[in-house]
């Protein structure tokens, strides 16, 4: 491994202007969605990304049931986020926390960002480095005490799918799909997060245009 590859930039995928995937229903009256709440998402890290998701959503303004509230109506009514493409589920949720439309999603992808020390002396064993995981590979810089050394990280990579169900009809209103890099998972999710909610801005008007 020579050090021209160790001292790779950052590719500008991670900072330039992504969009996600999206779908929308063409009947869905957005309009008369005033109150939400979003479902633990299925798979690894699903609960952080549900955070970051009810985080975005609240930035733009959205009025979002706290999601522990929300766990507990589904636990005490033996339910499960699945169940909630039920119509006759969708409604009595609905009713009982007084909203108009629940987020589900998915964390369909997760590989973790990674740390490897790097020594550059060719006679050293240790240069040949295979196992990078992470489609973008940076510097982070020398390692001290260590002569003709560099760490070198990867970054993280998650795919997050996400509906947006109507309580009264058990319709799916809008649905999006995402694949994102960043430098760990949190970041990643939060950035996919900010981008699906950026995406409603245009067409739910309880949302504030940024």
């Amino acid at each position: 491994m020579n050090k021209s590859f160790l001292i790779l930039p950052l590719f500008t995928l991670l900072f330039s202007c992504a969009t996600p995937q999206t779908a929308v229903n063409s009947r869905a009256d957005f309009s008369k969605i005033k109150r939400v709440a979003v479902v633990s998402f299925q798979g690894k890290k699903g609960d952080v990304a549900a955070d970051m998701l009810t985080q975005a959503l609240l930035q733009y303004g959205a009025d979002v049931v706290e999601r522990q509230r929300l766990d507990d109506v589904l636990r005490e009514q033996n339910l499960s986020a699945r169940n909630l493409l039920d119509y006759a589920t969708t409604k009595k949720v609905g009713k009982i926390l007084g909203i108009d439309a629940i987020f589900i999603g998915s964390v369909i992808d997760l590989k973790s960002n990674s740390t490897y020390i790097v020594h550059n002396n060719s006679s050293n064993p240790q240069n040949a480095i295979s196992n990078i995981n992470g489609k973008t590979i940076y510097a982070s810089g020398s390692v001290a005490g260590l002569n003709d050394s560099q760490i070198l990280s990867t970054t993280a990579e998650v795919a997050i799918s996400v509906r947006m169900v109507d309580i009264e009809t058990a319709s799916v209103m809008w649905s999006a799909y995402m694949n994102y890099e960043g430098f760990d998972i949190a970041s990643a999710m939060s950035s996919i997060s900010g981008f699906f909610v950026k995406s409603l801005a245009p067409i739910w008007p309880e949302l504030k245009k940024q």
